[in-house]
C-alpha cells in the first residue's frame, strides 16, 4: 500500500479528530457506549479500517435475569470503551438481543444474531437452560463459538458440541474449593445448608460437600426452598447447632435472608458460594449485618492488580459511583476471550480457527493468568479462584479477597 503524502496525512488526522468530537456528542451506535468511551483508554486511536469483528450477546434484558444481564452488558461496554471499539486495526461491532431468559426465545434470538447480524462469537445466555439450548443451535448453524458470562452447571457439557467456552469454570469445582476452605482454613467441622431450589445450587452444594468432607467436615442438614422464597422463618427455626450456616440465595431473597437470620438471634457465621449474588448496594443495605460474611468467586473489584485497577477505573468512568461486580467482569472477559482468540488465529474468525485457538489460549487480565483447556466437549479454565470476605473499605462495604487457590482447574 502506498504511503499518503504528508499534507494528506495531516488533513486525515484533522478529520478524524473532528469525527471523534462529533461521535462524543452523538449516538454511540450498536455499542451503546457512553459519550466518553472514545477516550476511556487514553488518546483516541485512528479509526479502524479492517473487516469488522462482530461480537454478540444473547441476554435476558427483560425477565428475572434482567439485573444480571444489565450488569454483564456494562462490563461488555467497558471493555469496548477500553479498546476504543477496535482491535488490531479492525472495528469491533457489538450486537445484542433480548431473550427474556426463555430458552425457546433464546434460540430464536441466537438465530437472529447469527443469520441477520452475522456475529462471529457469542456471549451468553447467562440463564443455564437458555445457554444449553443456544449452544445446541449454534452447533447446527455453523459452529459459532459461545462464551459463558458466569459459571456453568455440568449439565451444559451435554450440548457443548466442542464450541462452548466456560472461562469461569463449572459450579461443582467452585463449591469444592469453597468446601475445602471452610474446613481447612476456617476450621469448621459442622454446617447447616439452605439453598434455593436450582441446578446451580445443587451442583455448588455437591461440590461443597465433597471438599468439606475431604477436610474433615460434616453437613448436618440441607434444605432446598422454592426459588421465590423471601420469608425464611420456617426454615431458620429448624436449624441445628453448627459451626456455620452455608446458604445460596440470590436476588430479592438475599438481603431478607441475612436480616431474618439475625432477627432469629442466630450467631453461627454465614458463608455463601458465588459472592456476586450480593451486590454492593445490597451489602450497603445490610450494613453491619453483612460484614464478615464469607464467600467465593472468580472476581472481586478489590483484587490488587494493575489490570484490575485499570478495569475498575474504566468501569467507573462510564458508571460513576459503581464498582464492577462479577457479572460485569464476566461480560468484559467474554469480549477479551474473543479478542485474544482473534490474535491467536492471526485474524481468522472462522469457527474452526477460533475453537482450535481456545484449546491452548492463555492471557493475563484483571484476575491474573487464565488458560483454557479442552474438557469433555467444552473449554474450561485453569485460573486463580478467590475466597472473599465482606469488609468495610473506606466508605463502602465490599467483598475483599482473603485467600487464593492459585491456578486451579475449574472442572466438575
Amino acid at each position: 500500500m502506498k504511503h499518503p503524502r504528508l499534507w494528506l496525512a495531516v488533513l486525515v488526522f484533522g478529520l478524524l479528530a473532528s469525527m471523534s468530537v462529533v461521535t462524543a456528542c452523538g449516538s454511540a451506535g450498536d455499542t451503546g457506549a457512553r459519550d466518553d468511551s472514545a477516550t476511556a483508554a487514553g488518546s483516541p486511536q485512528p479509526a479502524a479500517t479492517g473487516e469488522p469483528l462482530i461480537f454478540g450477546f444473547d441476554g435476558g434484558f427483560t425477565g428475572f435475569m434482567a439485573m444480571d444481564v444489565a450488569l454483564a452488558e456494562k462490563g461488555i461496554l467497558t471493555k469496548l470503551a477500553m479498546i476504543q471499539n477496535q482491535w488490531e486495526g479492525r472495528p469491533v461491532e457489538y450486537k445484542k438481543a433480548d431473550n427474556a431468559s426463555d430458552p425457546v426465545v433464546a434460540v430464536d434470538k441466537a438465530r437472529q444474531l447469527v443469520e441477520s447480524d452475522n456475529i462471529q462469537f457469542m456471549a451468553g445466555p447467562i440463564f443455564s437452560p437458555s445457554a444449553a439450548a443456544v449452544t445446541d443451535y449454534l452447533a447446527k448453524a455453523g459452529g459459532i463459538p459461545q462464551c459463558s458470562i458466569i459459571g456453568q452447571p455440568s449439565d451444559n457439557l451435554k450440548t457443548a458440541n466442542g464450541l462452548a467456552v466456560m472461562p469461569n469454570g463449572l459450579y461443582g469445582s467452585q463449591g469444592y474449593y469453597f468446601g475445602k476452605y471452610a474446613g481447612e482454613q476456617l476450621g469448621y467441622k459442622t454446617v447447616n445448608c439452605i439453598n434455593y431450589e436450582d441446578t446451580a445450587a445443587r451442583q455448588l452444594q455437591a461440590g461443597f460437600e465433597k471438599g468439606f468432607a475431604e477436610s474433615g467436615g460434616t453437613v448436618l442438614n440441607t434444605r432446598y426452598v422454592p426459588i421465590d422464597t423471601v420469608d425464611f422463618s420456617s426454615y431458620l427455626s429448624t436449624l441445628k447447632d453448627a459451626d456455620a450456616t452455608y446458604f445460596w440465595v440470590f436476588g430479592n431473597g438475599a438481603a431478607p435472608f441475612v436480616k431474618q437470620y439475625n432477627d432469629y438471634g442466630l450467631t453461627a457465621p454465614l458463608i455463601t458460594p458465588m459472592a456476586g449474588n450480593f451486590s454492593e448496594p445490597q451489602l450497603a443495605d445490610l450494613g453491619e449485618l453483612g460484614v464478615n460474611m464469607v464467600g467465593c468467586d472468580f472476581y472481586a473489584a478489590e483484587l490488587d492488580s494493575q489490570a484490575n485497577k485499570d478495569f475498575v477505573a474504566a468501569y467507573m468512568k462510564l458508571y460513576p459511583g459503581e464498582y464492577p461486580p462479577e457479572q460485569a467482569f464476566g461480560g468484559a472477559q467474554a469480549v477479551d476471550v474473543f479478542l485474544q482468540a482473534v490474535t491467536a488465529t492471526a485474524g481468522d474468525t472462522s469457527p474452526a480457527a477460533l475453537t482450535k485457538a481456545f484449546a491452548t489460549l492463555t492471557w493475563d487480565g484483571p484476575t491474573g493468568k487464565v488458560t483454557l483447556k479442552p474438557y469433555k466437549d467444552a473449554f474450561i479454565p485453569v485460573r486463580d479462584f478467590y475466597m472473599l470476605k465482606v469488609q468495610q473499605v473506606g466508605d463502602r462495604v465490599a467483598w475483599v479477597p482473603i485467600y487464593t487457590y492459585e491456578q486451579v482447574e475449574l472442572g466438575e
